[in-house]
């Protein structure tokens, strides 16, 4: 399990979390900023649960994901893109939850049908469509807002001292760097630990 390099097709930018200023402008239209949106970052370990066995919950103790947060300073009309999406989200899950078992019971119906050679009911395949529909819509739900586009996360290092930002528009990307110039470096390349 060696290093493996990692090449971008554009550079993106690595500064230092703590110290990250954004310009005064919007990253997705380029309008002048008057709002604050905060990104999180959130590392992603391997959680074992504590609650496995006692000298699991001894050796382990309380586990707290690490997480920063980045203060993206936006425009009026992109400063709340996330305006009832949880909801959406949690209406979609639940939806996909309960088409999951009709789709179930469906697919049986399909395949009773297929065994005693029967003609088959519209039914089921009406199911299998609203199902299909549901999860085009659960894809809708759950893709990344304006700025989350414009100003995309690619990466920290390990003790989350650095973040790694690869920005949609150079100029920004540019403002970024002018805005930073203590703190932040391009990048073309990291190297990724083997898998």
């Amino acid at each position: 399990m060696s290093p493996r390099r990692e090449f971008f097709d554009e550079p993106v930018v690595r500064v230092e979390t703590l110290k990250a200023r954004f310009p005064r402008t919007c990253p997705v239209c380029g309008s002048p900023a008057t709002k604050i949106m905060r990104m999180k970052i959130a590392r992603g370990t391997e959680f074992t649960d504590p609650a496995y066995s006692l000298s699991v919950r001894r050796k382990v103790g309380p586990q707290h994901p690490e997480m920063q947060v980045l203060r993206v300073q936006v425009c009026e009309d992109h400063a709340n893109p996330d305006a009832g999406t949880d909801r959406y989200q949690t209406l979609c899950i639940l939806v996909d939850g309960l088409l999951v078992g009709f789709l179930v019971f469906g697919l049986l119906f399909i395949g009773d049908s297929f065994w005693r050679r029967r003609p088959m009911s519209i039914w089921p395949f009406l199911i299998i469509g609203l199902f299909g529909l549901a999860m085009i819509l659960t894809k809708v739900a759950f893709m990344p807002n304006a700025v989350a586009k414009a100003v995309r996360i690619v990466g920290f290092d390990a003790g989350m001292q650095n973040v790694l930002i690869a920005f949609k528009s150079p100029m920004y990307r540019n403002e970024f760097m002018q805005e930073n110039q203590m703190t932040a470096e391009l990048v073309s390349w990291i190297l990724k630990a083997g898998s």
